[in-house]
């Protein structure tokens, strides 16, 4: 595999082989092959993903999703007309401060729950992780370390560090007094 602008150059290869493995493995079990969904289960009703990878409408339907939540500049909805759908924007992952999105984002989180699921996803995945990590700080009361655990162990280690600028910020940010709201000033 090579990177490419469009993900890994002959992941195409990859995954047509991981295919025939699937299948060839659920003969074997003498029933059907089950087909893997493009996206992770964290908790109930929240799910992670990335742009390289998007599940198709009738997969995100049939785990009761009902919202989508792009993280970062640029990144396209899924485009179904069936899912509500709402963008985080922020620059830079490797610079740029997420926290400011937390509050609007939390919201649409949490709504997306409420009615069934929600999908969020990113270019890179250390976006959408470090929300989906903040977002179990916030409502769950964990601390860093076991909300990023929940969220690495559910990527299947797909995603195995949160980059430096976003373990960062969630880590200060669990130590402020207004912990889990922010400063007025932001």
């Amino acid at each position: 595999l090579q990177p490419g602008v469009w993900g890994w150059a002959g992941a195409e290869k990859v995954n047509a082989a991981l295919s025939a493995v699937s299948r060839d493995l659920g003969r074997k079990g003498g029933g059907a092959a089950k087909k893997v969904l493009a996206c992770y289960k964290v908790v109930d009703g929240i799910w992670l993903g990335s742009t390289a990878q998007l599940p198709d409408a009738a997969e995100l339907e049939k785990e009761g999703i009902v919202a989508t939540l792009a993280v970062g500049e640029g990144v396209k909805a899924i485009d179904t007309g069936k899912f509500m759908h709402s963008a985080a924007a922020f620059g830079d992952e490797e610079s740029a401060s997420i926290l400011p999105c937390f509050p609007k984002a939390f919201k649409q989180i949490a709504a997306g729950v409420e009615d069934g699921g929600v999908f969020i996803y990113c270019a890179s995945r250390q976006g959408s992780c470090a929300l989906a990590t903040g977002f179990l700080m916030a409502t769950l009361g964990l601390s860093f370390e076991d909300a990023w655990a929940k969220v690495r162990e559910a990527t299947g280690g797909q995603v195995d560090e949160l980059n430096r600028n976003l373990k960062r910020q969630l880590t200060t940010w669990a130590k402020w007094p207004e912990f889990p709201g922010l400063p007025e000033w932001m």
